[in-house]
C-alpha cells in the first residue's frame, strides 16, 4: 500500500452513511463502558476496608488488572472489526463486560476483584475499533472529527456518570444499609452498586443487535500485517504523537482513578461526597475539553490537521501541568476544585486531538486496526502503570496522607516528556504535508506541461 492517507481514503467506493441512531448508541455504549470501568474510582475506600487491601493493590485493580487482556485482545478486534463485524463485536463486548461488572460486585477476595477486572477488560476491548471503525466507513471526511470527539465525549461523561449518579446511589444504598437482590441475598451498598450498574446495559445489547451495518466493503484479509508494515514504513510520524498521548492518558486516568480518594484524604469529604462533587465538575470539564477539540480541528484545513492535532496534545499537556499542582496543594476546596476542573478540560483536550491524529495517519481501510493498535499500547503503557505507580509512590515514598505529592511527582515526570514530543511531533508532520504539497504541485505543473506541449 503505497499511497498517502488521503489518496488512500479518497480511494474507498462509495458507503453507506453513519446514521444519527448508530452515533448515539456507540456514544451510549462509550458512556456505559466508562462508567462500569471508573466505578471502582468511587468505592475504592469502602473497598480497602471491606477486604483489607493496600493502595498498591488497589493500583492494579485501577491499572493492570483491567488493562491486562484489554491491550492484548483490543487488536484482533480491530481486525475483525475491518472485516465487518463491528455489529457482532459490539454485542458480544456489552454482554461480557456486564457479566464482570456483577462479578465484581460479588467478588469475595482480592484475586476475585482481579479476575473480574480482567474480564472487563477482555470485554471493552472490542468497543473502541468496533465504533472507531465504524467511524472511519460512515462519516464524510469533514466530520470525522467531530464524531471522534462525540465517542471520546461519551467517554469523559461516563466518568462523571460513574462518579455523579454512582455517588448518589451509593449514598442512598448506604442510607438504607445496602439492598437485598433475589439469588443473592443482601448486600452491603458497594456491592449492590456493582448489581444496579449492570441494569442499563441489557437495554444496549437490545439496540446493538438492531444496529444496521454499514455497506463497505471488508477490509482485504491478512491480519494485522498491513497494520504494522504501514506504521512501520511512517514510524517518524506515528512514535512521537502515540507516546505523548500516552502520556496524556496516563495522566487522565490517574487522575479519575485517584482523584476522589485524594479528596476524600486531603478535604475530609465521603466517599459519595467526593462522588457527587467530582461527577459534577467531570460533567462540566470532560465534554468541554473533548467537544472543543473536535469543533477546532474540524475547521482545519486538512492539510494542516494532522500537525494541529500533535500542537493540541502538547498544548493540553503544558496547561494540565500548573493546574494539576494547583489542585493537589492548595489547602482551600474551592480552589482546588476549580483547578480540577479546568485540569479535565485541558486533558480533555488530548484526547480527539491524539486519536484524529492517528486517524489522519491511516487509511479508511486500516483504521480499524491501527487504532486497535494504538489504543493498545497506549493503554497497556498508560492506564496499566499510571494508577498503580501512584499506589506505590504512596506506600513507599510519600505516605498515604500526602497522595497529592505523588500525584504531581508522577505528573511533572510524565508530562515534561509528552509536551516535547507532542510539539516534535507537530513540527514533523507540518514538514511532512509541505512535502506531499509540494509534490503535488510539481506533478500537476507536470501534467500540465505535458498536455499542452505541441505534437512534433
Amino acid at each position: 500500500m503505497r499511497e498517502g492517507p488521503g489518496r488512500a481514503a479518497a480511494s474507498v467506493p462509495s458507503r453507506t452513511l453513519l446514521g444519527v441512531g448508530s452515533l448515539v448508541l456507540m456514544a451510549l455504549a462509550q458512556l456505559s463502558a466508562a462508567s462500569d470501568r471508573f466505578l471502582l474510582t468511587l468505592v475504592t475506600t469502602p473497598v480497602k476496608e471491606a477486604l483489607a487491601l493496600s493502595d498498591a493493590q488497589l493500583g492494579v485493580l485501577h491499572g493492570s488488572a483491567f488493562v491486562a487482556f484489554y491491550a492484548l485482545t483490543m487488536p484482533l478486534f480491530g481486525s475483525l472489526a475491518d472485516r465487518g463485524h463491528q455489529r457482532r463485536i459490539l454485542v458480544a463486548s456489552i454482554a461480557i463486560w456486564t457479566l464482570a461488572t456483577l462479578g465484581f460486585g460479588l467478588a469475595g477476595s482480592f484475586w476475585g476483584l482481579c479476575l473480574s477486572r480482567l474480564a472487563l477488560g477482555f470485554g471493552q476491548a472490542g468497543l473502541a475499533p468496533a465504533s472507531l471503525s465504524l467511524i472511519a466507513h460512515g462519516s464524510v471526511p469533514r466530520r470525522v472529527a467531530f464524531n471522534v470527539s462525540l465517542f471520546t465525549a461519551s467517554g469523559s461523561l461516563g466518568q462523571s456518570c460513574a462518579l455523579l449518579a454512582g455517588g448518589a446511589t451509593l449514598a442512598w444504598l448506604a442510607g438504607r444499609g445496602g439492598m437485598v437482590f433475589p439469588g443473592l441475598g443482601a448486600l452491603s451498598p458497594w456491592r449492590a452498586l456493582f448489581v444496579l450498574a449492570c441494569l442499563p446495559n441489557l437495554l444496549l445489547i437490545l439496540a446493538a443487535i438492531r444496529l444496521t451495518p454499514l455497506r463497505a466493503p471488508p477490509a482485504p484479509r491478512g491480519g494485522l500485517r498491513p497494520a504494522w508494515a504501514w506504521m512501520r514504513r511512517r514510524w517518524r510520524l506515528y512514535l512521537p504523537h502515540c507516546v505523548a498521548a500516552a502520556c496524556a492518558v496516563l495522566m487522565g486516568r490517574t487522575l479519575v482513578a485517584w482523584g476522589p480518594t485524594l479528596y476524600v484524604r486531603s478535604h475530609g469529604m465521603s466517599p459519595s461526597e467526593s462522588g457527587i462533587v467530582l461527577g459534577l465538575l467531570l460533567l462540566v470539564g470532560g465534554p468541554l475539553g473533548h467537544l472543543s477539540a473536535g469543533l477546532i480541528l474540524g475547521r482545519i484545513d486538512r492539510a494542516r490537521r494532522r500537525a494541529a492535532s500533535s500542537r493540541m496534545l502538547g498544548l493540553g499537556l503544558l496547561a494540565a501541568l500548573p493546574l494539576a499542582v494547583v489542585m493537589a496543594v492548595v489547602p482551600d476546596r474551592t480552589l482546588s476544585l476549580t483547578a480540577f476542573t479546568v485540569l479535565t478540560a485541558m486533558l480533555g483536550l488530548t484526547a480527539p486531538a491524539a486519536v484524529t491524529g492517528v486517524q489522519l495517519l491511516t487509511p479508511v481501510a486500516l483504521r480499524g486496526r491501527v487504532s486497535a493498535l494504538f489504543i493498545a499500547g497506549v493503554t497497556l503503557s498508560a492506564s496499566g502503570t499510571g494508577p498503580p505507580l501512584l499506589g506505590l509512590l504512596s506506600d513507599t515514598v510519600f505516605g498515604a496522607a500526602h497522595l497529592g505529592r505523588a500525584l504531581i511527582t508522577l505528573f511533572v515526570l510524565v508530562g515534561c516528556p509528552g509536551i516535547g514530543l507532542a510539539f516534535h511531533a507537530a513540527r514533523l508532520s507540518s514538514h511532512a504535508a509541505r512535502l506531499s504539497t509540494f509534490a503535488a504541485r510539481v506533478f500537476s505543473a507536470a501534467r500540465r506541461r505535458t498536455r499542452t506541449r505541441p505534437d512534433r
